[in-house]
């Protein structure tokens, strides 16, 4: 029993340690994000060209929405190259590009002290934060499947 015991106790240390790594990878990314939507200036940008790339990434192909904006900062134009999505899957990806027809508008934040650094898409949403959101929610994980081990050993 007490073998049994210690080794739940000893998983669900693992558990915590992988949940506690999980949030520490995660922070950064959240905070960068944060950073973006706190302290980067939001300007109007028009789409100078749009199109749909093939990238290899390892053994995988993958697609990019690759676009190339201008907007003005301090009475200057600034053109600046961005990822709008990246994906597997094509159609996906022409969908993504498409709402990025040349010649449209849209928000973008810019870093002021390298204004040619822009993102589009910024905001309180799912897409701007997901790569923060998966880790969080694979930390929750750990932590939920640590605590429940735990449980169990405190049972026996």
């Amino acid at each position: 029993m007490n073998e049994k015991r210690g080794a739940l106790r000893l998983i669900a240390a693992a558990f915590f340690i992988f949940a506690i790594l999980f949030l520490i990878i995660g922070l950064p990314f959240f905070w960068r994000q944060w950073q973006v939507l706190r302290s980067w200036p939001e300007t109007d940008a028009q789409v100078i060209r749009s199109e749909v790339v093939a990238v290899a990434i390892g053994h995988d192909n993958y697609y990019r929405a690759k676009l190339q904006m201008v907007y003005t900062v301090a009475d200057r134009p600034i053109v600046s190259e961005l990822t709008s999505y990246e994906s597997k899957n094509y159609e996906a990806t022409l969908q993504r590009s498409e709402q990025y027809r040349v010649g449209s508008h849209h928000p973008i934040r810019y870093d002021p002290s390298n204004p040619s650094q822009a993102r589009v898409g910024a905001g309180w949403n799912k897409t701007f934060f997901a790569l923060p959101i998966i880790v969080g929610v694979t930390a929750l994980f750990f932590f939920f499947v640590g605590a429940v081990l735990l449980a169990v050993a405190k049972a026996t």
